[in-house]
């Protein structure tokens, strides 16, 4: 394992500890800020809208100034997102904090899956990439369990550790041997080119109902047990979402180990398909241990084709453009996660249950494979491209 891979690791160990500091100390933090669930949830949200909307910006900021300064600048934010609440212990300057390291953690992806790209095998980008998946979701787990023996040192700790965890990283950036990057190819050409290609839409459509999959039952899961089992107590069934997120690390990471053995268009055909058809099996038999285990089954499968769609995206263009895809496609993950969870929690309030959504998402997903499988093939079957190469494979 080269030391930018081993780097590309540990940024995923760090985002998931950023992500997951606050819930595991939900109760100490809105007893120290003296605040509502509602307002406690603006803390918790304002790093993911910011992290949502960094995604192109991020792209475009490392194709035209380079990894390196990408990184610096992503852990620059993440390192002051931390320092501003612990040195000013009020809730305003929590969530500005919170919305600074969420443009770090936004800048960070794009930047970090670049680099994986260039630093490996050509025929294991996809492995590394879903191993860098995997990893942010160990970080989670670990910040879960990490947090509440850490605040016995003070409040502080839910800043400090994710503070802390960034600073080898940014050691580490300076002995990579990342050499500065400047590229000539304008802004607006970059935005152009990915945005008119349809592997990009339709790799992003795929990621939506995976990575909105994977959020959607995370939240919503404790709620359809309860539902499914004619009980009025969603908490009893909180450990459900817990289980959703660990079964989706376990996914990741096992992604990057299929892909030694099968090629990535199968990886990500099969899994929306499994997908359509487990969401459309709920639909029918609504008992709470069948519907655990569909989504738990949901959750590995939304998971494990990670890696397989970002090796197919570095097959869609050269390198210059590689972290504007990324950024693309992870855009449009996040605002697939956003509509997918929102729609849930309308349907329950409209219809009185959540099953209807699945009937949804599963007619997605059999469109998502029906509209995407001749533009993936044949990006699919396309060579890997360096600098300077054809800049797109399709551009309608």
């Amino acid at each position: 394992m080269n030391g930018k891979v081993f780097f590309s690791i540990l940024m995923g160990l760090n985002l998931g500890i950023i992500f997951m500091t606050i819930p595991p100390a939900l109760d100490t933090m809105m007893t120290f800020y003296g605040v509502s669930y509602y307002q406690i949830s603006l803390l918790i949200s304002a790093l993911i809208w910011s992290h949502a909307l960094m995604q192109v910006p991020a792209g475009l900021m490392t194709d035209r100034l380079g990894i390196r300064f990408t990184l610096i600048a992503c852990l620059a934010c993440m390192i002051i997102g931390h320092v501003l609440p612990i040195l000013f212990s009020n809730l305003l300057f929590a969530i500005i904090g919170r919305v600074i390291a969420g443009i770090g953690t936004g800048l960070s992806v794009a930047a970090t899956m670049k680099l994986i790209a260039l630093s490996v095998p050509e025929n294991r980008v996809g492995t590394y990439q879903a191993f860098f998946g995997g990893f942010f979701s160990i970080g989670s787990i670990i910040a879960y369990v990490c947090i509440p023996r850490l605040l016995s040192l003070g409040w502080q700790s839910v800043y400090g550790m994710p503070l802390v965890s960034c600073l080898p990283l940014l050691i580490m950036v300076g002995v990579l041997g990342l050499g500065p990057h400047h590229s000539t190819i304008s802004i607006s050409l970059h935005l152009q080119t990915v945005v008119h290609m349809k592997e990009g839409w339709s790799l992003g459509f795929f990621h939506a109902l995976s990575f909105g999959s994977i959020l959607t039952l995370g939240n919503w899961v404790p709620a359809l047990l309860a539902e499914v089992s004619a009980e009025t107590s969603v908490l009893q069934f909180a450990w459900g979402g817990a289980l959703v997120m660990l079964i989706s690390g376990i996914g990741r990471l096992s992604g990057g180990v299929v892909l030694l053995r099968w090629t990535p268009l199968m990886v990500v055909n099969s899994s929306i398909i499994f997908l359509a058809f487990i969401f459309g099996g709920i639909l029918f038999v609504q008992s709470s241990a069948f519907v655990l285990c569909m989504a738990l089954l949901a959750a590995w499968f939304a998971s494990i084709n990670f890696g397989a769609l970002f090796h197919i995206a570095s097959r869609v263009t050269s390198s210059d453009y590689y972290a504007t895809l990324f950024g693309f496609i992870n855009f449009l993950a996040n605002l697939g996660a956003v509509i997918f969870t929102i729609m849930f929690g309308v349907m329950k309030d409209l219809s009185g249950s959540f099953i209807g959504g699945f009937g949804v998402m599963a007619l997605l997903a059999a469109m998502a494979y029906l509209w995407g499988r001749t533009s993936l093939r044949r990006a699919a079957a396309t060579p890997f491209r360096r600098s300077g190469e054809v800049q797109a494979l399709t551009i309608d």
